[in-house]
C-alpha cells in the first residue's frame, strides 16, 4: 500500500509542478533516465548554469515543511547546495529509513542548474543486486556505469539498500560487489570497467540516499573527501514538524478525491502525533492520509455537510494502537469540561468524602456493634469491598482519588503548609521498603479481621479506617504529595496490582511533550487550574505520564489532563490486559500473536505477595468448613481474642491459612526451576546423538582458540549485519573456524531454527551446549565432581546475555577484557556468592587459554555459568486475575446476601423504634443461594482461564519453559477448585458443635 500511495503522492506532485511551472519531485523505480520539467528544458535551451531558485510559488516537497531546528536547518543546506551551481561534488542524504531522503533527492535534482540534469538517472540498489551484469558491464558489453560515465551534464540518484538482511551467500556477495563498486564511485570519482578493463573517471553528480553514517565515508576516504553531507532526522525526531508535514501532504493528494482545502482537525494532529513513525514513516504517512481522505471523500457522498477536515476516526484506523483505543476525551467532549472542574477530585474530597468518612466513623463507634443492626458497618463490608473488586477491570485505581484516608491526609498536608511547614522531598529508600511495609501491613490487618472478627465489630471497623487514614495524615504533614499511597498504603498496593488489569488509562505519548520545559502535569502550577488548588500541585503520585510502564500507580485524578496546556495526556478505553501485552486476557492460542507485546508491568516480589495473601483470606472466611473438613473442631475459628490455647491455635491456623496460596507456589515454582534443567539437560541428551556431542565441542574449542576481538567475533557471524543470525551465515563462519563440513548439518541439527535467533543468543546457546556437553561427558565417568559442580563457585545469575555483559565490563571498547576489566565484575553483583580478588585473579587465569593477558569472548565464557534470574515474582502476577476473582466472588455473594438489607438496618442504626408493619414495608433484596452460587462459578471460571492465559503469556515473556508454566497452572488449578468448593459448599453451623 505504501509504495502505491507513494507512486499516486509524486504523480499529485508531478502534476501540480508541471502546473505551476515549479520543481517537484518523482521516485520511479527503473532505471530508465526521466525527461525534464519545463523549467530545466528552458534553462538547457539558454544553455543557463544557474540554479533553480526556490521561489514562494514552487512546490516543495513536503519533507522540508515545519519550522523546527530541524527543518530550517535541512533548508539551508538544501539551498547552499542550489547556490554554488558549480559544484559537482557528491550529495549524501544520510537518515533512517522512511525519512523521505528520497524525496529530498528529487527536490535537489529539480533545483540544480539545468546543465546538470540533461539526463537523470535513478538506480535503486535493492534491484540493482539482481541486474549486476546490466550496471557494471562484462567483458562483452559495457554496463550503464560505462556508458554514463562521460556525461557531465547528467545526475545519478542511488538509492540505498533498504535493509541490511541479505537470504544468501549468493546475495551478499553480490550485494558486497556493488557496494564496493558504487564506494568508489562516491569517493573517487572513478570505478573500474570490466568492459573496458581499465579503471575510468565518472562525470556526472551523484546524489546518495544511504542509512549509513557520514562517518563511514570519511573513515573510508579520509577527512579530504569532498561531498555535501546531509543529515536527515527520521520523522520521531521531527514531532513538531508533523502538521506541517501532514498539512502540505494533503494539499498534494486531495484532489485525486474531488476534494479542495481539506484540513487537520486538532484531534487529527494529535492522532498523527501519537503515533510511532519507526518504520518506514514518509510511506506509512502518505498511505495513512491517502486511506484518511478516500474515507473522507466516501463520508461526503452521502452526507455533503460533514466537516472538510481529517479525523481521528480518518486516521491509522487499520494501526493495532489506535484500533484498540478509544480516545474518551475527544469522543466524549462532555468529560473534558468535567475533568477541568474543581470538584474533581478537588472539592468533591474535602466537601463531601471527608464529611460523610467522619459520620461513618461516628455511626460505626456510636451505633450498634453488628452488621444485622449497623447499616454503615452493613455498606463497609457487604457494599464497599463488592464495590471496589467490580471497579478494577473498569476504572483502574480511581478508589485511590476520592479515597477518604489521603483526603483527611490533603486537609492536613494544607493546614501544614499553610503555617510554614517546609514539606520534604521523597525519600529514596521509598520505593524498595515501601512494597516491604505494605505486605507486612496487610498481613497484620487480615490477621487483625480475622481474630478480632472485625465485620461483626463496628468500634473495631472504625479503628481500622483511622490506622490506615493516620499514616495518610502522618506522610502527608512530613512528605510533599501522596507517598503513602504510592508506597505504603496496603490497600493502595492492592489497588496497585488489580488496576495493572484495568480496561482505562491515562496516557501520554513522549513524542506529544517533545520542546516542554514546565511540565505542569508533575509539578502544577498550569494557568488552566487557577481555580483548582488540587490540581495546582501537579500529579499527586509524582509521576511522569508519557515514561508510565502500565496503570499501577496512576490514580486517575486527572491532574495532569487538567494541567496540562497542549491538551496532551489522554484518557482511553483498552482491552483488558492490554498491560501485560495479553488483549482481553485470553490466551495466546486463540490471538493474533502480532498484537502481543512482551508485558510491561514492573514486578515486585513483596507487592506479589499481596496478591497471594489476598487469595489466602478468602480461604481464611471458610475456616469453618476447613477445620470441619480435616476433622477438627470448626468451633476454633470463633475464639476470640485470649491468653489460650484455642486463641493460639486460631491465630496459627489464619496465618498458614493466609500464607497458603503463596507457600504453595512458591514451593512449587522452587521444584519446578530444577526440573525444568533437568528435563532440559535429559531432554538434550536423549535427542543428541555422540556425534552431535562431538561437533559442538568441536565449534566451542575452535571459538575459543580465536584471538578475535568482540566486534570481529560479532561480524564473523553476522556477515551482513542485521543483528540476526541466518543459516548460510552460520555456515561461512563455520568454514572460518575450519570445522569439518561433515559436522554442519550435525550443528544445524542442535542449533534450531532461525527465526529470531541473534549472535548473543547464538553464544548463549552454544556456551550453554558446550557445557551440558562438558557435564554429560565427565559425570558418565564416574567422577565426584562434575564440570557443572565444579563451575558452581562461578554460578551468576541475570537476564543479560554473555554479550551484553562482556560489553559492560569493557570499559576501554577494544573488544577485549583485561584483568582489571574482569575483575570489575564482582562490584556488579552478578555471582551469588561474593569472589574475592584471589579467586577473581585464578578465574582469570584459568580463562586465558591463549596466555596473553587479557581475554577474548569466548575465553570470557568458558569459566561462568550463567543462569537467567527469573524469579516468582515474574510468573506470580500470572495469579492475578484468580485472586481477583476469588475476592470478588466471595464479596459479590457477601454483597447480593445483605447489602439489598442496608435500608432496613438504618432504623436501628439511629436507634429509631418502628412497628413492624412499617419495617416490613421498607425494600429489601436478597438474592436466592443458586443465584450467588452460579454467579460465583462464572466469575471463578472466567478468572481461573485468564490466569492459566496470563502466566502462560508471562512464561513466554521471560523465556520459560513448560515445565515450570505447567507446575504454577496446575498450582492455580488446585487454587480454583479449593476456592470453588468452598463457596458452593454447605455452611458449617458452628453453634451445633458446641
Amino acid at each position: 500500500m505504501a509504495v502505491v500511495v507513494g507512486k499516486r503522492l509524486a504523480a499529485a506532485l508531478l502534476t501540480a509542478v508541471l502546473s505551476t511551472a515549479a520543481s517537484a519531485f518523482h521516485i520511479p523505480h527503473t532505471f530508465q533516465p526521466r525527461t525534464l520539467t519545463a523549467t530545466h528544458q528552458s534553462a538547457v535551451a539558454n544553455d543557463d548554469i544557474s540554479s533553480v531558485s526556490s521561489s514562494s510559488s514552487a512546490t516543495p516537497t513536503p519533507i522540508l515543511e515545519g519550522g523546527s531546528t530541524k527543518a530550517i536547518n535541512l533548508r539551508k543546506q538544501l539551498q547552499e547546495i542550489w547556490n554554488d551551481p558549480s559544484n559537482t561534488s557528491p550529495i549524501i542524504l544520510s537518515g533512517p529509513k522512511g525519512s523521505g531522503k528520497s524525496e529530498l533527492a528529487e527536490e535537489i535534482v529539480y533545483q540544480l542548474p539545468s546543465w546538470q540534469t540533461k539526463m537523470v538517472h535513478r538506480l535503486r540498489l535493492d534491484d540493482g543486486i539482481n541486474f549486476l551484469d546490466t550496471i557494471l558491464g562484462t567483458t562483452l558489453h559495457p554496463g550503464l556505469l560505462d556508458d554514463l560515465s562521460i556525461q557531465a551534464n547528467t545526475t545519478l540518484v542511488l538509492q540505498g539498500f533498504q535493509s541490511q538482511h541479505v537470504d544468501s551467500k549468493d546475495s551478499f556477495d553480490r550485494r558486497g560487489e556493488l557496494i564496493d563498486v558504487l564506494d568508489t564511485l562516491v569517493t573517487k570519482g572513478q570505478f573500474y570497467s570490466t568492459y573496458d578493463n581499465s579503471t575510468k573517471a565518472f562525470l556526472p553528480r551523484i546524489i546518495g540516499c544511504t542509512q549509513r553514517p557520514p562517518q563511514y565515508f570519511t573513515e573510508r576516504c579520509g577527512k579530504d573527501f569532498k561531498a555535501t553531507f546531509i543529515k536527515v532526522p527520521s520523522f520521531e525526531q521531527r514531532k513538531s514538524d508533523i502538521k506541517a508535514i501532514a498539512a502540505a501532504k494533503i494539499k498534494l493528494l486531495e484532489t485525486n478525491f474531488g476534494l479542495s482545502n481539506v484540513q487537520l482537525s486538532k484531534e487529527g494532529r494529535q492522532r498523527l502525533l501519537d503515533h510511532r513513525w519507526e518504520v518506514d514513516g514518509d510511506a506509512e504517512m502518505d498511505s495513512e492520509l491517502y486511506s484518511g481522505l478516500e474515507l473522507l471523500a466516501a463520508e461526503k457522498k452521502w452526507n455533503p455537510f460533514v466537516t472538510n477536515s481529517l479525523e481521528p476516526r480518518h486516521l491509522l484506523v487499520n494501526a493495532y494502537n489506535e484500533k484498540i483505543r478509544k480516545r474518551l476525551l475527544y469522543d466524549v467532549p462532555l468529560l473534558r469540561n468535567i475533568v477541568m472542574s474543581a470538584w474533581v477530585p478537588g472539592k468533591t474530597l474535602t466537601y463531601i468524602v471527608t464529611p460523610v468518612f467522619i459520620l461513618i466513623n461516628l455511626i460505626l463507634f456510636l451505633g450498634p456493634q453488628t452488621r444485622e443492626e449497623n447499616a454503615a458497618l452493613t455498606i463497609f463490608w457487604a457494599g464497599w469491598w463488592p464495590g471496589i473488586m467490580l471497579v478494577f477491570p473498569f476504572l483502574g485505581r480511581i478508589w485511590c482519588t476520592v479515597c477518604p484516608f489521603m483526603a483527611v491526609g490533603n486537609i492536613f498536608q494544607e493546614f501544614s503548609t499553610n503555617m510554614g511547614v517546609q514539606l520534604k522531598k521523597w525519600p529514596s529508600w521509598a520505593k524498595d521498603s515501601g512494597p516491604v511495609f505494605a505486605f507486612g501491613l496487610f498481613y497484620a490487618i487480615l490477621m487483625w479481621e480475622e481474630l478480632w472478627d472485625l465485620p461483626q465489630s463496628g468500634a473495631l471497623s472504625a479503628c481500622l479506617l483511622l490506622l490506615i487514614t493516620s499514616g495518610a495524615v502522618v506522610n502527608s504533614v512530613i512528605y510533599e504529595k501522596r507517598l503513602w499511597c504510592r508506597y505504603f498504603c496496603p490497600i493502595g498496593a492492592m489497588n496497585k496490582m488489580f488496576a495493572t488489569l484495568s480496561m482505562t488509562e491515562v496516557r501520554t505519548w513522549k513524542s506529544n511533550c517533545e520542546g516542554c520545559t514546565t511540565a505542569e502535569c508533575i509539578n502544577g502550577g498550569s494557568p488552566t487550574v487557577a481555580h483548582d488548588n488540587y490540581a495546582l500541585k501537579g500529579c499527586t503520585m509524582d509521576l511522569k505520564n508519557n515514561q508510565l510502564r502500565d496503570m499501577g500507580d496512576c490514580v486517575m485524578c486527572m491532574s495532569c489532563v487538567a494541567n496540562c496546556q497542549r491538551e496532551s495526556p489522554e484518557l482511553n478505553l483498552r482491552p483488558l490486559g492490554q498491560d501485560y501485552g495479553l488483549p482481553w486476557l485470553l490466551p495466546q492460542s486463540i490471538q493474533s500473536s502480532e498484537n502481543m507485546a512482551l508485558s510491561q508491568v514492573e514486578t515486585n516480589f513483596w507487592l506479589g505477595g499481596i496478591v497471594c495473601i489476598l487469595q489466602g483470606s478468602v480461604l481464611l472466611h471458610f475456616l469453618p468448613k476447613l477445620l470441619s473438613g480435616f476433622g477438627m473442631d470448626p468451633t476454633i475459628a470463633t475464639v476470640g481474642p485470649a491468653l489460650n490455647a484455642s486463641f493460639a491455635t486460631h491465630a496459627l491456623l489464619a496465618f498458614a491459612i493466609l500464607g497458603f496460596p503463596g507457600g504453595l507456589s512458591f514451593i512449587a515454582d522452587s521444584l519446578s526451576v530444577p526440573l525444568e534443567s533437568s528435563v532440559k539437560v535429559l531432554r538434550r541428551q536423549l535427542t543428541r546423538t555422540p556425534a552431535e556431542n562431538a561437533a559442538i565441542k568441536t565449534l566451542y574449542e575452535s571459538m575459543l582458540r580465536q584471538n578475535a576481538d568482540l566486534s570481529a567475533a560479532i561480524k564473523e557471524w553476522d556477515q551482513d549485519g542485521d543483528g540476526s543470525v541466518s543459516n548460510w551465515e552460520i555456515e561461512e563462519a563455520l568454514k572460518l573456524l575450519d570445522i569439518p563440513e561433515y559436522e554442519y548439518g550435525l550443528l544445524f541439527n542442535v542449533l534450531g531454527p532461525e527465526e529470531g535467533r541473534t549472535v548473543s543468543s547464538l553464544f548463549d546457546e552454544i556456551q550453554e551446549l558446550y557445557f551440558d556437553v562438558q557435564e554429560a561427558q565427565q559425570g558418565s565417568t564416574g567422577l565426584s565432581a562434575t564440570f557443572r559442580s565444579q563451575l558452581s563457585k562461578n554460578d551468576f545469575e541475570t537476564k543479560l546475555t554473555f554479550v551484553e555483559i562482556f560489553n559492560r565490563l569493557d570499559k576501554d571498547g577494544n573488544g577485549f577484557l583485561s584483568k582489571d576489566e574482569f575483575s570489575s565484575m564482582s562490584k556488579g553483583e552478578y555471582f551469588k556468592k561474593p569472589l574475592s580478588e584471589k579467586e577473581l585473579n585464578t578465574l582469570f587465569d584459568e580463562a586465558d587459554v591463549l596466555g596473553i593477558g587479557r581475554l577474548n569472548v569466548f575465553e570470557f565464557m568458558s569459566i561462568l555459568r550463567k543462569n537467567v534470574k527469573i524469579g516468582i515474582q515474574e510468573i506470580g502476577y500470572g495469579y492475578l486475575p484468580l485472586s481477583w476473582g476469588s475476592l470478588t466472588a466471595y464479596w459479590l455473594g457477601l454483597g447480593m446476601q445483605e447489602l439489598g438489607l442496608t435500608l432496613v438496618r438504618v432504623p436501628s442504626t439511629f436507634n429509631v423504634w418502628i412497628s413492624q408493619g412499617l419495617r416490613d414495608s421498607i425494600p429489601q433484596y436478597v438474592f436466592d443461594t443458586s443465584t450467588i452460587h452460579i454467579l460465583q462459578a462464572s466469575v471463578m471460571l472466567v478468572s481461573y482461564i485468564a490466569s492459566v492465559a496470563l502466566t502462560q503469556k508471562l512464561c513466554d515473556d521471560n523465556r520459560i519453559g513448560p515445565v515450570r508454566f505447567a507446575t504454577h497452572a496446575v498450582t492455580q488449578s488446585i487454587g480454583a477448585a479449593i476456592t470453588l468448593y468452598l463457596m458452593l459448599s454447605p455452611e458449617v453451623i458452628v453453634s451445633s458443635y458446641r
